[in-house]
């Protein structure tokens, strides 16, 4: 199982990559200097930009414990995603993330000629696919942007296709889940997966009370963040005597965290992930 995840973190990254690099064939004329000041931007950025115009990738693209493209990012200067790289680094557009404010030094943009453009945290697929296509044109990639947006939309569909419909429970080692309005309920919903959060009610992120899943267990638990390590003041939850009898009875599916907790064209790989695992399980929904 560790071995197939790797693979899918793998075959992820490689596709992050390789829209950024077929891009490169459609690139004309002068393009903008773009740099990212946070990972969620990074993995953006390298779908949708030609490499020649990322001018920084934020210090945790570099990172392979919480980043997919620390080996693309390598190859790009860091930052750190404050005023001053900005004003070192001197792009024509910096990605932030929205509400950045950039402190009591954001006065000393002005003048500078370096357009702040916030990227919102996308709430379901369909934004995480208008967000890139918006960026994109942002930065002169209008038509390649589209196109990997495009080809995510369409791999999306196919992972979809003939899942067995198990209520399912994504779940986090503080006990965190996602109900309604969150991407994680759309794609399981566009996997066909039946979300047990959504279907209790709940909306939004949150902590899944332990008694409502020893009293109705899913048929397939969603582990997120569980292979990373936590501190034990944050996985008591995950280390609860009767949630650890429910994940020994009850099957899982391992979800790639560096791929998923962005909520961008990334998720096309956690979809993947799902997908493989469950069709892997060879189970029917409880009747």
């Amino acid at each position: 199982m560790r071995f197939r995840l790797r693979c899918l973190l793998l075959l992820t990254a490689c596709w992050l990559v390789s829209t950024a690099a077929c891009a490169v064939d459609g690139a004309s004329g002068s393009l903008p200097r773009v740099m990212s000041t946070n990972l969620c931007a990074d993995l953006l950025l390298v779908s949708v930009a030609a490499p020649e115009q990322i001018v920084s990738l934020s210090r945790d693209s570099r990172d392979p414990a919480i980043s997919p493209i620390a080996g693309l990012a390598a190859a790009y200067p860091s930052n750190e995603g404050g005023v001053e790289d900005l004003l070192y680094r001197q792009p024509d557009i910096a990605l932030v993330y929205l509400g950045w404010s950039g402190g009591r030094f954001r006065g000393l943009l002005q003048g500078q000629n370096i357009e702040i453009l916030p990227v919102p945290y996308p709430t379901d697929w369909d934004d995480a696919l208008a967000t890139a296509r918006k960026v994109a044109a942002k930065i002169g990639r209008a038509e390649e942007g589209a196109a990997v947006a495009d080809a995510a939309a369409r791999r999306m569909r196919e992972l979809g296709r003939d899942l067995p419909a198990l209520r399912s429970l994504y779940l986090r080692p503080g006990g965190g889940s996602a109900g309604t309005d969150t991407y994680v309920d759309d794609v399981l919903h566009r996997l066909g997966l039946r979300n047990v959060a959504a279907e209790a009610g709940r909306a939004g992120w949150g902590v899944f009370p332990l008694e409502e899943i020893v009293l109705h267990p899913p048929d397939v638990f969603l582990l997120g963040y569980f292979d990373q390590q936590q501190p034990l003041s944050a996985s008591a939850y995950a280390r609860h005597p009767l949630l650890q009898r429910l994940l020994a009875r009850t099957p899982r599916v391992r979800l790639p965290s560096r791929i998923w907790g962005c909520g961008g064209l990334e998720l096309v790989g956690a979809a993947a992930a799902i997908a493989t695992q469950v069709r892997a399980l060879d189970i029917g929904p409880a009747p």
